[in-house]
């Protein structure tokens, strides 16, 4: 072999590890305590967007909070929300520590949520069981009243949300809660 074949192994070898360091995948140094996925500032249900900002706070110290004990830091911790005019300096120890943390693991990170899709899967969960209970109540309360009333009756008393959905794809999605939470029954008491 050459000086030069051997310049080419020896850089190709260093490009390589380097390209196999910068496309590693970075871990946390405290593993998969936390969950990994970030936290949520807000929910929807249907069409209405529910703010959560001071639950994905107090989520959020709860997770520093198990990192402290992850770490075996001994000390007092102090409550959130963080009380006391004059303790500013234990407020900006926590924000630098939740920065560093943020860093290194998104979860932690507070997030704004995606808008549900108008599909089927929102239907096969909490909202498709809302929306079951809420007709077998109606149906209780009127046994001798036909499905259709049922609809008429959500549909009128929740304009915003089923009123928006026409009536013949409201009847469509009931029957594909009904049919979701069955199948979901069943595999439980096997």
């Amino acid at each position: 072999m050459t000086k030069k074949g051997d310049a080419r192994t020896v850089a190709g070898a260093a490009t390589s590890a380097a390209e196999h360091k910068r496309r590693r995948r970075r871990r946390r140094p405290w593993g998969n305590l936390l969950g990994g996925k970030p936290i949520e500032r807000s929910a929807y249900f249907g069409a209405e967007k529910v703010d959560l900002e001071d639950t994905a706070r107090l989520i959020q110290y709860e997770m520093m909070v198990s990192l402290v004990r992850h770490y075996g830091i001994r000390g007092p911790v102090p409550t959130y929300p963080f009380a006391g005019v004059g303790d500013v300096g234990g407020w900006l120890w926590y924000q630098l520590a939740l920065a560093i943390a943020s860093e290194l693991d998104d979860s932690l990170k507070i997030i704004d949520a995606k808008r549900p899709g108008k599909t089927a899967p929102r239907w096969r969960g909490v909202e498709g069981r809302v929306l079951v209970r809420q007709i077998e109540a109606l149906r209780k309360i009127r046994p001798h009243r036909s499905f259709g009333w049922c609809l008429y009756q959500l549909r009128a008393k929740f304009p915003t949300y089923y009123g928006a959905i026409p009536s013949h794809q409201l009847k469509a999605r009931y029957y594909e809660a009904r049919k979701r939470q069955r199948g979901t029954k069943r595999s439980t008491n096997n």
